[in-house]
C-alpha cells in the first residue's frame, strides 16, 4: 500500500501529523509522557506509527467524535474524549462512515474486512483538565459549536492553541449535531480570551498567527452571519447551507 504517515516538529515538542486520506493530528512530547490529539480515518496502523515516534507513555485524546478524527481509535486500547460527545462518536465510527472511507483508501480485502469489523474501544469519558507530560503541559479547553463535546488544548510552554476542528480554512457548522452559529462565536470569544501566539487546526498544514484568528474572531457577528448566502457542500447538497467569509482565507459554513 503507497499511503503512509507523515509528520513535520513544527514547535520544539509540537509534531503535525498527516493521515494519508488528509486530516492533521498533534502529538505533543514532554521528558515523562506524550499526548496524541486525535486519531484521524485509521486506516493504516497509527499505532505502529506512533511507537516510531515516541516510546514514552502515550495518552490519546479525541477533540470531538466525527470519523476524520476518531475511527482511528480502533488501533489503540483506550483513548478519552468529553463525554457530551460520545453520541457523536457512536454515530460516525460505525459501518456506514468505515465503508466511505474505504472507497478512498485502497485498502486490499483482507485489510478492509479487518477495518469493517474492528471494535473501538469505547472512549473514556475524560475527567481531568490539565496533562503534565513534563516540560510540557495542555490544558483542556471545552469548546461546543462544531459539536456539543468538542475540545481544544491550550500548551502555555510554547504559547499554543489546538483547535481542533472550531476553526478550519472551511469551518462546518451544519451537521445536525453543531450547535447554533450564535454559541459558535461565544465559544470562540472564550478561546481568544486564552494567552496563545500561534495554533494548529487539524485540516491546515501550517502554524496560524493569533493575529490571523483575531481577524476572524471579529468577523463573527450577528451581521457578518445575516449576510451569508447559499453555499451547496459537495457531498452534502440535502443540507440547507448558508456561507460567509469573517475574514479573508477563511470560510464559514452553517446551517441555513
Amino acid at each position: 500500500m503507497s499511503l503512509a504517515y507523515t509528520s513535520r516538529e513544527v514547535l520544539p515538542g509540537v509534531r503535525h501529523i498527516l493521515d494519508p486520506l488528509g486530516v492533521h493530528l498533534t502529538l505533543l512530547t514532554g521528558t515523562r509522557g506524550a499526548l496524541l490529539l486525535d486519531c484521524g480515518y485509521g486506516a493504516l496502523d497509527l499505532k505502529a506509527y506512533m511507537d516510531g515516534l515516541t516510546d514514552l507513555p502515550l495518552t490519546i485524546l479525541l477533540s470531538h467524535g466525527h470519523h476524520d478524527h476518531a475511527l482511528g481509535a480502533m488501533r489503540f486500547p483506550e483513548t478519552w474524549m468529553l463525554e457530551e460527545d460520545l453520541p457523536v462518536f457512536r454515530q460516525y465510527t460505525g459501518e456506514e462512515q468505515r465503508r466511505r472511507v474505504l472507497e478512498r483508501a485502497g485498502l486490499d480485502e483482507e485489510e478492509s474486512k479487518c477495518y469493517l469489523s474492528a471494535r473501538i474501544p469505547p472512549p473514556r469519558a475524560l475527567r481531568t483538565d490539565l496533562f503534565d507530560l513534563g516540560g510540557l503541559s495542555a490544558r483542556v479547553i471545552p469548546a461546543p459549536g462544531h459539536t456539543p463535546g468538542s475540545l481544544a488544548l491550550y500548551v502555555p510552554e510554547r504559547l499554543l492553541l489546538l483547535l481542533g476542528d472550531s476553526w478550519n480554512p472551511q469551518t462546518w457548522l451544519f451537521f445536525p449535531e453543531a450547535l447554533p452559529v450564535s454559541d459558535y462565536a461565544r465559544t470562540f470569544r472564550r478561546l481568544m480570551a486564552l494567552p496563545f501566539e500561534r495554533a494548529l487546526a487539524p485540516h491546515h498544514p501550517e502554524l496560524l498567527s493569533r493575529e490571523f484568528l483575531q481577524r476572524y474572531h471579529e468577523g463573527l457577528t450577528e451581521e457578518g452571519f445575516a449576510s451569508a448566502k447559499p453555499y451547496p457542500v459537495a457531498g452534502y447538497e440535502q443540507l440547507p447551507t448558508r456561507a460567509f467569509a469573517p475574514c479573508p482565507g477563511a470560510l464559514l459554513v452553517f446551517r441555513a
